[in-house]
């Protein structure tokens, strides 16, 4: 979600019920629960400091450069963060392995993290997000007598993405996981503060929020 402005809920709602009643029996009340998802801007800043002379002599493709490693820092950032462990605060946004448990590395292990999503009624399509570590593991696990558990980038016919990035192994439909940008990246070109030293300080300010909009949609294992 981009081009947000303010703090942004999004809704949430339990499911209404239904019961069977007899022919003149009162019915029951059936509505679920209203709750919301918030996010709110947190802030992902650094300052670089560039030679001028740098800049005079290949200005175009130093540029180009530059905008490309800070895209790139950005990207990183926001997977190690919402691929980690840490707890949320209000400047960090929680990571998806926050509190999981040890994952279980078996065919076995991966069928109990799909059941999981089947029994709260997850639908959509599913996908793995692996460590490098869980993904060997994974490709080295007996599928009983046929095969191995990860095979063709596939675990039991779900596709699998791998990245240094993640704690561990985590399964779910990522519909269902928000990632809000307020305004575009902001770049302040800063001529003054270093330059006696002969240098430019390029400083950068980008503001995001990331969680599940409905935490049942995933399910996480860490693999140490």
């Amino acid at each position: 979600m981009t081009g947000l402005v303010g703090n942004i809920s999004i809704p949430k709602y339990s499911g209404s019920t239904v019961t069977w009643e007899g022919e003149v029996a009162a019915a029951s009340d059936g509505a679920g629960t209203f709750s919301e998802v918030e996010l709110s801007p947190k802030r992902l800043t650094a300052y670089i400091d560039v030679s001028k002379q740098f800049l005079l002599q290949d200005s175009v493709s130093a540029e180009a450069m530059l905008k490309n490693d800070i895209v790139k820092a950005i990207t990183n950032k926001l997977e190690a963060t919402i691929l980690g462990d840490a707890a949320g605060t209000n400047k960090v946004p929680a990571g998806m392995f926050n509190g999981a448990s040890a994952a279980t590395l078996t065919y076995a292990g991966t069928i109990d993290m799909e059941s999981e999503l089947d029994e709260a009624n997850v639908s959509g399509e599913f996908t793995y997000i692996v460590s490098p570590k869980a993904k060997a593991a994974l490709r080295k696990a007996a599928k009983g007598d046929n095969g191995f558990v990860m095979e063709d980038g596939e675990i039991n016919g779900i596709k699998v993405l791998c990245t240094s990035a993640a704690k561990g192994v985590v399964l779910g439909n990522f519909s269902d996981y928000v990632i809000a940008q307020w305004g575009s990246i902001d770049l302040l070109i800063d001529t003054v503060t270093q330059a006696v030293n002969g240098k430019v300080r390029i400083v950068i300010n980008a503001y995001f929020d990331a969680k599940p909009r409905c935490s049942e949609a995933f399910v996480a294992g860490v693999v140490e």
